[in-house]
């Protein structure tokens, strides 16, 4: 049989009286442009130059019998030794091998690629929208997965009708997630690859498309869960609208120096470890060693070590294997590999179990990681920066933390000071978390009344930057027009003195308690829809989950 070289050329049929539309089809994109082959509802054809082939192809790049298609309730493609190789999502196939194309699936001969598509695909892969495709980022957010996301915007397209999304899910595996943003941007969310293999897909979803006569903008991203909720993210935006950065205060002449210290060490190599009580802004520091450093355009890998249980915290930092124990369903790359050139910052790196910590040194020590269940190293390229708000010093002597991984980890130590030891630093702070929150909400700027700011002077700040943020956006969200008053802060803030105050303070955090957990019941245990319910960001959401001690909730399965 011969492939007519133009779609619009009928295709021969296999199986006189069968039902076409009860059978799976190739789609076949060449140079030419694209054909349509019905196949047959059971059998073996062998795909090839040569006229006796079952489906002749005559193009130089594919052998006189160049593979074989198995079709019955599955569609496998075996390899029958030919010159330029079979390729399943770019690999090749070893001569007599054979691999199941999933729903959807493409492997190529030579230049030509072949896409399965109709019922005997059994249930097609889609492309997802909307709240599926953001459901799907925050699901892999809440299981704690590591994927990469190769970000695709559309520059041209010649032919409306040209199968684009056809052809980008035949490059994906079973695992794999296809969404599109709006018809110019779509994004392949990757499960399991290294960095490198998720810029080879990137490479093969570009000039796949070039075939049909379509340009793309293609680029990689890592997809850890951020400060962002899943929308956001999946736009490429660095900031939710909901929550923007913590600004840069320079008002004390102790953060002067703090800064200057900063921009003197990011320009090394040395390991920082960032030492402060919780809230002190400690990540913006590690943000500011990343982006002072000569690794700023690799990326910036985050990890809290206190969020993740042992065995999932040495999956995440190390990676595993298909295999290595329950639930592994698929390889995955640990942080370390992904953050190949680029800074990985450890967040409470004091909470690790002991054992991890010995792992973690060996990997400093030898600059090479070995995943999960694999038998070989890996070598890795990252400079890491963690934080912690324990003393680490008393933590070794107690012998809960190892002094040598201490002393790796201590390549430089800086100390961020409480707010309440830079008490300057209060007035334009708010001020900044108030615009801030203005804009969030899309309101003018409100001002704000001298006595405010008294008060908020009086006041210790356990909670650090992180506790002001939420008392600003609080006082913005309570503020109708014009001023923030004293009335619009919280009660140990408002009501200094007042015999009731505590009373008063105890009754709005339980309230503030029992509405998170009703919106967390009512989300099924999904963070990101329960943050929409209650009309603020994932962020906020987490922490005021944190503030009132309640455990992060797991999707359920």
């Amino acid at each position: 049989m011969t492939i007519p070289s133009h779609e619009s050329e009928a295709p021969t049929a296999i199986e006189d009286g069968a039902d076409a539309r009860e059978r799976a089809c190739l789609l076949v994109v060449g140079d030419e442009g694209v054909s349509t082959i019905p196949l047959p509802a059971k059998g073996a054809l062998v795909i090839g130059r040569s006229a006796d082939a079952d489906l002749t192809v005559d193009r130089q790049s594919i052998s006189r019998r160049h593979a074989r298609l198995h079709v019955d309730t599955e569609i496998r493609v075996e390899d029958l030794g030919s010159t330029n190789g079979t390729f399943v999502h770019g690999e090749r196939l070893a001569p007599g091998a054979i691999a199941y194309l999933a729903p959807g699936g493409m492997f190529e001969l030579g230049s030509t690629m072949f896409l399965v598509q109709g019922r005997r695909a059994q249930a097609p892969r889609r492309v997802l929208r909307g709240e599926a495709l953001a459901a799907r980022v925050d699901e892999a957010w809440e299981r704690g997965e590591a994927f990469f996301a190769v970000r695709m915007r559309v520059l041209e397209k010649k032919d409306p009708k040209a199968p684009l999304h056809d052809v980008m899910l035949g490059c994906l595996r079973g695992g794999d997630v296809l969404g599109a943003l709006d018809p110019r941007q779509l994004v392949a969310l990757v499960f399991g690859p290294s960095r490198d293999e998720a810029e080879a897909l990137a490479e093969r979803l570009t000039s796949r498309a070039k075939t049909l006569g379509v340009t793309l903008q293609a680029t990689v991203d890592v997809s850890l869960e951020s400060a962002v909720d899943a929308d956001t993210w999946l736009r490429g935006e660095a900031t939710s609208p909901a929550e923007e950065p913590t600004p840069i205060v320079l008002a004390s002449e102790v953060m002067r120096r703090l800064h200057t210290l900063v921009e003197r060490v990011a320009a090394s190599e040395v390991n920082v470890l960032l030492l402060g009580e919780t809230g002190v802004g400690k990540e913006i520091f590690a943000e500011r060693v990343h982006a002072g450093s000569a690794r700023a355009s690799g990326p910036l890998v985050r990890l809290n070590c206190a969020a993740l249980p042992g065995t999932l915290l040495e999956s995440e930092l190390f990676g595993h294997e298909r295999g290595a124990f329950t639930g592994a369903t698929a390889t995955k790359p640990g942080l370390l590999e992904i953050a190949r050139g680029g800074t990985v910052f450890l967040d409470e790196v004091g909470d690790m179990a002991p054992p991890l910590q010995a792992k973690l040194l060996r990997v400093l020590e030898e600059r090479v990681v070995r995943r999960v269940g694999a038998l070989e190293s890996r070598p890795i390229d990252v400079r890491v920066v963690s934080a912690t708000c324990k003393d680490l010093e008393a933590e070794v002597k107690q012998g809960r933390f190892r002094q040598d991984l201490f002393f790796r980890l201590q390549g430089v130590a800086i100390v961020v000071p409480p707010l309440r030891e830079r008490r300057e630093e209060i007035e334009p702070l708010t001020r900044a978390f108030v615009r801030a929150a203005c804009r969030q909400q899309d309101r003018a700027p409100l001002a704000i009344a001298p006595e405010v700011f008294r008060a908020l002077l009086q006041h210790e700040w356990p909670g650090n930057l992180r506790e002001l943020r939420n008392v600003a956006e609080r006082a913005v969200a309570l503020c109708g027009e014009g001023t923030i008053e004293l009335s619009h802060l919280p009660a140990e803030l408002s009501s200094v003195g007042d015999e009731g105050a505590s009373a008063l303070k105890a009754n709005i955090k339980g309230h503030e308690r029992q509405l998170i957990l009703d919106a967390l019941l009512q989300a099924d245990g999904n963070q990101t829809r329960a943050a929409k319910l209650l009309g603020i960001s994932r962020r906020t959401l987490i922490s005021r989950i944190e503030e009132h001690g309640l455990p992060r909730p797991r999707k359920k399965s």
